[in-house]
């Protein structure tokens, strides 16, 4: 009961934001009567609301004032990843560990292995010692096309306890990298920060950073190979290219003590030779003051026809740079 003079409108309205499915209203014309100690006055008006003419019957009025449309997750396949009995999974045990999650993610259940090999899997519900739950299913590999099928299945859960919920003990980053590798194909710059975010608006799932960060780093192994096997490729890199392209400079920078990449630099001989006849220039970084009038000396030098000309940044009184030539010969 609302103790407050919300119209209907403010309550359907309320309602929908906050995403209820169903809600039944009563609703009374008379005027709200407190709620008073039990005695002679109190009866009276016990009496006045259950005689009120204007009383009717709870009814769901969400559906027909709210015409809004229920979100649908991602996950709303994942009911359909465990059917029945011969179903098959053609990747595997793998394939079938992966599924049997998600399934119990989203019908919201927790199981326990009784077996688990390559060759057969018997999962149970984890209340069934302490609920009798009969939920049981056995899966096996047949060897003669490498799939896993489904023997025996009681999808029927007797303890009350399925029920989807936000968190759930079998999320690991092995799955969260089945799930993002698309994303991480299309946007190798992927942060873990945005992976917890699209669980949790897509998904409806609330993930660890750990979990992210680890899914992230599986994804772009599994897509574009090891990290450090990458830097090992370095090696290979420098010898075959001053061997099919002699006179190419390569030359790799890291750390003595650690061994730890710092950078490399590559020049082919086409680019060196292509240089030889080109006048020499120097070039200058900027010199930043950080006096009162603020600005760059001397940023860079280049050719102007047949002059050498200076291009330097000068500050100004009004703390703006403007750009001065200084010629120079040479």
């Amino acid at each position: 009961m609302l103790r407050s003079d919300y119209d209907l409108n403010t309550l359907i309205s309320f309602a929908c934001s906050v995403g209820l499915e169903h809600v039944n209203v009563s609703v009374y014309d008379g005027p709200f009567i407190p709620q008073i100690e039990d005695d002679a006055s109190s009866q009276e008006n016990h009496m006045m609301i259950d005689s009120s003419s204007g009383h009717q019957d709870g009814a769901d009025m969400l559906s027909k004032y709210c015409h809004h449309e229920p979100k649908i997750l991602l996950t709303a396949s994942w009911a359909q990843a465990i059917r029945d009995v011969g179903q098959p999974f053609e990747g595997g045990v793998g394939q079938f560990r992966r599924a049997l999650k998600m399934y119990s993610m989203e019908v919201g259940f927790e199981y326990d292995f009784v077996k688990n090999t390559k060759e057969r899997v018997i999962a149970t519900c984890r209340r069934r010692a302490t609920n009798n739950c009969m939920w049981r299913m056995n899966a096996t590999l047949q060897k003669i096309n490498g799939y896993f099928y489904i023997r025996s299945l009681n999808n029927i859960h007797t303890c009350g306890a399925a029920i989807r919920t936000t968190k759930n003990s079998r999320m690991s980053s092995e799955l969260v990298a089945s799930l993002i590798r698309d994303k991480v194909r299309d946007k190798p710059l992927t942060r873990p920060t945005d992976v917890v975010y699209d669980f949790k608006e897509s998904y409806g799932l609330d993930i660890t950073y750990h979990h992210a960060w680890w899914g992230v780093d599986r994804a772009k192994n599994e897509l574009f190979g090891h990290q450090s096997l990458s830097y090992d490729l370095l090696r290979w890199y420098k010898e075959e290219t001053e061997r099919t392209n002699p006179g190419s400079i390569i030359e790799i920078d890291y750390d003595i003590n650690t061994g730890r990449f710092k950078r490399v630099f590559v020049s082919f001989y086409a680019c060196i030779y292509g240089f030889w006849y080109c006048r020499p220039m120097l070039f200058l970084d900027g010199t930043f003051l950080k006096g009162r009038y603020k600005g760059n000396l001397l940023a860079a030098t280049a050719k102007d026809g047949d002059q050498d000309v200076v291009y330097a940044m000068v500050p100004t009184h009004k703390n703006k740079n403007r750009v001065k030539r200084i010629y120079a010969n040479t």
